[in-house]
């Protein structure tokens, strides 16, 4: 069995691969789903070169990004998973427009965290999401993380990080 083939309740969660170049390119160049992540919209050539960073993660890392696709249609409704950032490693989740709303975040975002602490092994996970984003902060919590702190990014804009840790490893909480 493949570990890093997840399987929800209505997604198959599947490990990024440049086979998933042409169809990322269409989630990467839509401003309805790319305008709450750090990067926007991605030209053809920048969302080549992001898959390409994906795919090349699994094998680096141990974990990394899946696109999620509905269960019974088969059809992409997203991707999501976990990549390395300045806070540690954290969750991503982006969802096409007609996926949003549904339950999706929720869902990928718990599969992602299991994986997270019961197979890479990882102590805590992060996600950073705009203050502005409602939803996006709904779907984390759902997801088991709870608000870390806001951050003052160098643009004005206030962030929130969101941590979740491992329930099997003792964790001690920072100081801030």
């Amino acid at each position: 069995m493949d570990r890093q083939h997840l399987v929800t309740p209505r997604l198959h969660l599947y490990p990024i691969t440049i086979t998933d170049a042409d169809r990322l390119a269409v989630l990467h160049a839509d401003a309805r789903v790319m305008n709450l992540l750090k990067h926007g919209v991605l030209s053809r050539d920048q969302s080549d070169a992001l898959v390409a960073d994906y795919a090349a993660e699994w094998p680096a890392l141990g974990f990394g990004s899946w696109t999620a696709c509905e269960r019974g249609s088969g059809r992409l409704v997203g991707l999501g998973g976990l990549r390395i950032h300045d806070d540690g490693v954290a969750l991503r989740l982006a969802f096409t427009p007609e996926a949003q709303g549904k339950g999706y975040g929720p869902e990928l975002g718990q599969a992602a965290l299991a994986f997270a602490f019961d197979v890479a092994g990882l102590d805590r996970v992060v996600a950073i999401t705009r203050s502005d984003n409602l939803s996006g902060q709904r779907a984390l919590e759902k997801s088991g993380m709870r608000l870390e702190r806001e951050v003052q990014q160098e643009n004005g804009r206030t962030v929130l990080l969101y941590a979740a840790f491992n329930p099997k490893k003792k964790h001690v909480p920072a100081a801030h």
